[in-house]
């Protein structure tokens, strides 16, 4: 088998080599203007018709490759502080063009023009403007020549549109201080332009894109014209100031001393243009008071959640950092840089106080996240390709302090002063989202047991042949100096290999491993470890509308686990799914994964391999048209394993669109297991004196989670957000046994005691609300009011009534906060 789909990728690559090129990219001229511009949306003034336009536009969805429905014309203008586009789009029914107002940056179902400006002129890197007939504008940082976005990337700029008789019209001025390019005379720049008419579903592009095979930026248009251009370096100043109240839980062990806190916080941060493709950020005490709460998730496995980056300083301008490895599946995904790691809950947050009843304890202070006390980020990029990125933040010395009921305070220190580093280093290559790539990162601490940490890597992407060849891959190394002891040294790598180009059969090869020492999560994040995984995707697609079908997909993986020391096979699997979508616009996915009965590793936690069953999984979903007023999709999966384990989830979402301000998302997500062989304890000295016994017993788990968001646009400026999620989890675990030296259980010498050696059970309950007040009374001057709900309960009852543990975590006292948070920028 895997011989025949080696040979596959081979054919796969030669033949998309051979297909035929693409289609010329077109090329524009932009005009200087001499003149006043009134940025009104209509496109009235002479200047405009003196500039030559861009009218013919092809299909991306839903019919591949046919030229666009709807006549659209677009001019550029410029002159020396900006760059201006003028779209015009006719409409033949325009009484059904669909105006929905946003919040800036969210891309809700609407009529859309954007500008996609490839500055750098590097085939890999676009900013994109975008705004809807509504004037909710949103810009993002198209990334890697289209396989990533940014959308957390905010530039100052303007759009107005207006309504005509026969469509719309939108006026688009972008100051160079916006873009990152290189200074000359005469400047050619990628660019493309796109429309979307929302109540089609249709996506049309200028320079066209087709979706069948590789690339983004790589297929833009030219931009020419552009002589002399002098625009100053661009200087923000943003300070901030905060002042918020915490209300405490009454409930909480140990409750804190005073049940409201007052804090005031200032700080801020700057921006500056060293160059015209050089860009510095500072931020001193930054405050990220505004950002979402983290959904709460149930984790059983041995490893850490991963959580996305939300915070604004650590998402603009960061793509720079991301390597190789951070996509794909969580298991085998590698961050070198795990900007979470910066200002993380700090590692001795539950310590309590070593003398007394902790009932007898109050809490004085006890910071939930690790002040950053400042952070500098530079990057940029040079005329003859060479990118690069600096980044370094200093986290503060951060204490828990705790009064006793008699007077006497205790303080201890949670986190040491901690400095983290990084650097990257990119270099260009001819075909199309391609380069070299160097990165190293370095995590300094006063004082623990591991006072310094490094990892370096180099990682490459190459894409020759218009993408008739795919590559990329990432080898690293971790670094930790621990005290008293040697280094601990470990190694990782992957590679991957394939085709993207051929219109109906595509596919990758790749391989990962690390070493069993490789630990790069001081400051970025891994999981697996003394592990080789080898893996085959191939997807057979019809893109063009077919019978009843838009498009289809059809996927097929195969994957092989093995431990790399000693050597082992660990387990092997398949995974088949289809996906189809239907002529209006409803999609259907059906997909079954089957693994091998094998080997774990970590179930364990340390104490031995684990012999785990054969199990296969199987899973549908359906979802209906986006566009519609109400949208809903269903999904259902079924588990079976050979130990007799049993599972089912399901999981219900749906948008309510009211009018063109309000929407109402819902998520509820529902999971039932039962009899699964799963770790509970180990337990120390339990049959033998100083030998660890790794429990097992038969677990039940049951889980709910409910998400709900909504929000409501007053004006393009004002927008009131809000997020609410109950989650309920319980586990009971019974039939104990034990993890014999072969990996499967055997009976334990004496029966499982709960209350010597831990009760493994649990069930908890959370309830989160998060209601967010946005005013940006001035382009990029921000008012926030912030109000923060939460509910938490937890026992070890595994088999209590779960209506009455839901009743006892809302009548359990809250912790809530209200945080009024005020930014303004300059501009220099």
């Amino acid at each position: 088998m895997m011989k025949s789909c080696c040979l596959l990728m081979v054919g796969l690559c030669l033949s998309g080599m051979l297909q035929a090129q693409p289609r010329q990219a077109p090329t524009l001229r932009a005009v200087r203007l001499t003149g006043g511009l009134v940025l009104d949306g209509r496109i009235e003034e002479a200047a405009w018709q003196q500039a030559p336009a861009a009218t013919t536009f092809w299909q991306r969805e839903p019919h591949d490759g046919q030229p666009a429905t709807e006549r659209t014309e677009v001019r550029v203008l410029y002159d020396n502080a900006a760059l201006y586009v003028g779209f015009v789009c006719y409409d033949r029914e325009p009484d059904r063009i669909l105006r929905r107002l946003a919040r800036r940056d969210r891309m809700v179902v609407a009529d859309w023009v954007g500008v996609l400006i490839d500055s750098y002129r590097d085939r890999k890197t676009a900013f994109a403007f975008l705004v809807n007939a509504a004037g909710t504008q949103a810009d993002f940082l198209i990334l890697n020549d289209g396989n990533a976005e940014d959308f957390n990337w905010d530039a100052l700029w303007e759009a107005r549109v207006a309504m005509r008789p026969d469509g719309w019209s939108a006026e688009f001025r972008i100051p160079f201080t916006a873009l990152r390019f290189s200074q000359a005379d005469t400047l050619r720049w990628g660019i493309n332009f796109s429309r979307i008419i929302g109540r089609k579903n249709e996506q049309v592009f200028w320079a066209y894109v087709p979706r069948a095979t590789g690339g983004f930026v790589s297929r833009f248009g030219t931009l020419e014209g552009l002589e002399s251009i002098r625009p100053p370096r661009a200087l923000q100043v943003t300070p901030y100031v905060v002042t918020a109240g915490t209300h405490w839980s009454a409930d909480r062990t140990p409750q804190y001393l005073h049940a409201l806190s007052p804090t005031l916080r200032m700080g801020g941060d700057v921006q500056y243009g060293l160059t015209h493709n050089t860009v510095l950020n500072l931020t001193i005490n930054p405050d990220f008071g505004q950002v979402e709460l983290d959904e709460v998730v149930l984790n059983l496995t041995a490893f850490e959640t991963f959580y996305p980056e939300k915070r604004p300083f650590f998402l603009e301008g960061t793509s720079i950092f991301q390597t190789v490895g951070a996509e794909g599946e969580s298991a085998l995904q590698t961050y070198l840089f795990y900007s979470r790691r910066i200002g993380r809950q700090p590692q001795g947050y539950y310590s309590l106080p070593d003398t007394g009843a902790i009932r007898n304890w109050r809490v004085v202070e006890n910071p939930a996240a690790v002040p950053i006390l400042g952070a500098v980020k530079l990057s940029g990029k040079t005329a003859n390709g060479w990118a690069f990125g600096l980044l370094d933040a200093l986290t503060q010395r951060t204490y828990a302090t705790f009064e006793h009921v008699n007077g006497q305070r205790q303080r201890i220190r949670t986190e040491p002063l901690t400095n983290y580093m990084v650097g990257r280093l990119q270099r260009e290559l001819s075909a199309p989202g391609s380069y070299l790539g160097l990165i190293g990162t370095a995590t300094w601490r006063e004082d623990g047991r591991v006072r310094q940490a490094y990892t370096g890597g180099f990682d490459w992407r190459w894409n020759p042949w218009d993408y008739g060849l795919v590559t990329e891959g990432l080898f690293s190394f971790s670094r930790r100096m621990r005290q008293g002891g040697p280094p601990q040294v470990g190694y990782q790598g992957q590679a991957r290999i394939g085709s993207l180009r051929h219109p109906h059969v595509v596919g990758i090869v790749g391989a990962n491993f690390s070493t069993r020492d490789y630990d790069p999560n001081d400051v970025g994040f891994h999981t697996m470890t003394n592990l080789a995984v080898t893996y085959i995707w191939t997807q057979w697609r019809y893109l063009r509308p077919w019978g009843p079908l838009l498009q289809v997909r059809l996927n097929q993986n195969y994957w092989w686990m093995h431990r790399l020391s000693p050597g082992l096979l660990l387990s092997r699997g398949i995974s088949p799914n289809l996906h189809l979508q239907w002529r209006n616009f409803w999609w259907t996915r059906l997909g079954l994964n089957l693994e091998s009965e094998g080997w774990d590793l970590y179930e364990a936690r340390g104490a031995g391999l684990f012999r785990k069953p054969q199990r296969w999984n199987v899973w549908a979903s359906v979802s209906t048209d986006e566009r519609r007023t109400v949208g809903l999709s269903v999904s259902v999966n079924r588990q079976v394993d050979r130990y007799g384990g049993r599972a089912w989830g399901g999981s219900i979402g749906s948008v309510v669109r009211f009018g063109e301000r309000t929407d109402l998302s819902l998520a509820l997500s529902i999971s039932s297991r039962r009899r699964e062989v799963a770790w509970a304890q180990n337990v120390n000295g339990m049959e033998t004196a100083g030998r660890v016994t790794s429990v097992f017993g038969r677990r039940d788990v049951d889980r709910i989670s409910l998400t709900l968001r909504g929000a409501h646009t007053f004006t393009r400026d004002l927008t009131l957000q809000g997020y609410l999620q109950w989650f309920w989890a319980r586990g009971h675990y019974r039939d104990f046994q034990k993890l014999g030296e072969d990996g499967r259980l055997a009976p334990l010498t004496e029966p499982y005691d709960r209350d010597r050696y831990g009760n493994p059970d649990f069930q908890q309950g959370t309830l989160n609300v998060n209601v967010i007040l946005r005013y940006e009374y001035r382009p990029g001057s921000t008012l926030y009011v912030v109000w923060t709900w939460s509910q938490q309960a937890w026992s070890n009852q595994g088999t209590a009534d779960s209506w009455r543990f839901a009743w006892r975590t809302l009548r359990r006292s809250p912790t809530s906060v209200l945080l009024v948070k005020w930014t303004y920028t300059w501009g220099f």
